[in-house]
């Protein structure tokens, strides 16, 4: 079972090692992992890439950059207290998405019954194993 692991100003998902297998495009932009996990971004977010960072929009279909994550493996995945979710991928690319004041931000559901929600303005919400 997937639990989040507390680091005290901040929070550790149970991803590391865990591929990107699907990339699913329509009002947000959600990652497949293959530990049975889903990364769900609805913010604008912030795509860290070789060339450069590069602005994401999942409400506007503008993630094209994303398709990179394709086959990559999370090395990293942290969520600050102030509802910022930072992952790094094994490829050099590294995905922040920041609280949204009025809408949930990012989800993450899985291994088991571990969800972790950002809702409007940056409270993190859990829910199964923390």
């Amino acid at each position: 079972m997937g639990e989040l692991i507390h680091l005290g100003d901040r929070w550790a998902l149970p991803y590391r090692g865990m591929e990107v297998t699907q990339i699913r495009v329509d009002n947000a932009l959600t990652l497949l992992l293959d530990g049975g996990a889903v990364i769900t971004i609805e913010a604008d977010a912030e795509l860290s890439t070789p060339d450069g960072p590069v602005r994401l929009r999942p409400g506007r279909q503008r993630v094209a950059d994303a398709l990179a994550l394709f086959g990559a493996k999370l090395t990293w995945e942290i969520i600050f207290k102030n509802g910022e979710l930072h992952l790094g991928f094994d490829n050099g690319y590294h995905l922040t998405v920041e609280p949204d004041a009025k809408h949930e931000a990012w989800s993450a559901t899985g291994p088991g019954e571990l969800r972790v929600v950002c809702t409007p303005g940056g409270e993190i919400t859990t829910w199964g194993r923390t």
